[in-house]
């Protein structure tokens, strides 16, 4: 008896040798036959940040999509710059890069919400700041609807983006509910057919609970970062790390892409706390280069680059090697 026992041990042990093997065979072939071809490159613009840099940002805008001739941008709706006092909005800025977006035949990914890109990554206005969370709620759907009804006409318009990362916890932000998050999805979806886009951290979070609210998902690609902890810090996933996941969820999303590929430093300190040219050591060419081919690794069909306004800072500081290595990317 105890004999039988044992080759039926050993007879389970080696079925789970053979259907492990198998199984990681099929799976280093399938992630090694992923597809190779070039994604769609694009930016993301924060005119925030532009402006933060000492740029004009509707100046900085035009050189990115007219000399760079980018293509595709995603483009925040900052809440706290646009509406400074309850029910006045002032369009100006949003209105001068939509009309240059569509002089230009730009694909546009609108950024909508309360939470949207570049730190402090939460932009609420300081009049609704002392609201409870309910009416606060409110106010960004009625900013929505607002930003919808105003662009929707556009042509250069391709989808809308519901909030950035809108449950990672990251920046100076409140919590939203998931139910306070699909009360907003629902209303752009209300006012407007286009596709919604919602974004998570590619590295730490999860990826299927926003896919779920989601008809394209955007993940973030981040290669070197900086805490203080670590220091400089190079997150140790691969291509098939990304591609892998993306596969796990395309039954729940038409479409995963990259929303935000690392193409400036992580900043340490302050931008401010010295010159410009001397951060440039912080992510160089060769560094823009093995984001853009690990990017390339991972088989999405779409990515938008982190930092244009950057490139375009040291450009104009006299350093223009990140904007010019950036330039083949966007030919067609």
């Amino acid at each position: 008896m105890k004999h039988h026992h044992t080759k039926r041990f050993y007879l389970f042990i080696s079925s789970a040798t053979v259907i492990s093997l198998a199984l990681f065979v099929s799976a280093f072939v399938w992630l090694n036959n992923r597809p190779t071809t070039k994604p769609v490159f694009g930016v993301t613009y924060s005119w925030v940040y532009a402006e933060r840099l000492g740029q004009n940002p509707v100046k900085t805008y035009e050189r990115i999509v007219d000399d760079l001739e980018v293509k595709d941008v995603r483009i925040p709706l900052y809440w706290s710059e646009i509406e400074h006092e309850e029910g006045e909005f002032d369009w100006s800025i949003p209105d001068a890069l939509l009309q240059l977006s569509e002089d230009h035949g730009v694909n546009l990914t609108v950024v909508i919400g309360s939470k949207v890109p570049r730190w402090p990554e939460c932009y609420v206005p300081d009049w609704a700041e002392k609201f409870s969370e309910i009416y606060q709620q409110q106010a960004v759907l009625l900013f929505i609807e607002e930003a919808v009804d105003r662009y929707k006409s556009s042509a250069s318009v391709i989808r809308w983006q519901v909030d950035n990362e809108p449950f990672f916890p990251f920046g100076i932000c409140s919590q939203i509910s998931q139910a306070q998050f699909q009360e907003r999805i629902d209303l752009v979806h209300s006012l407007d057919d286009r596709p919604i886009q919602v974004t998570v951290s590619g590295e730490l979070g999860p990826w299927l609970d926003s896919a779920k609210s989601a008809d394209i998902l955007g993940i973030s690609m981040y290669r070197q970062t900086w805490n203080d902890l670590f220091g400089h810090f190079v997150y140790p996933l691969t291509p098939d790390y990304y591609y892998f996941r993306s596969t796990l969820i395309r039954g729940a999303v038409s479409q995963v892409v990259v929303s935000e590929l690392q193409a400036e430093p992580w900043f340490s300190a302050p931008i401010e706390s010295k010159p410009l040219l001397e951060w440039y050591d912080s992510f160089t060419v060769e560094m823009f280069n093995q984001n853009v081919q690990f990017a390339q690794e991972a088989g999405l069909s779409e990515a938008y680059l982190w930092g244009a306004e950057w490139w375009y800072a040291l450009k104009e500081q006299g350093d223009d090697r990140l904007w010019e290595e950036a330039r083949p990317l966007f030919q067609k």
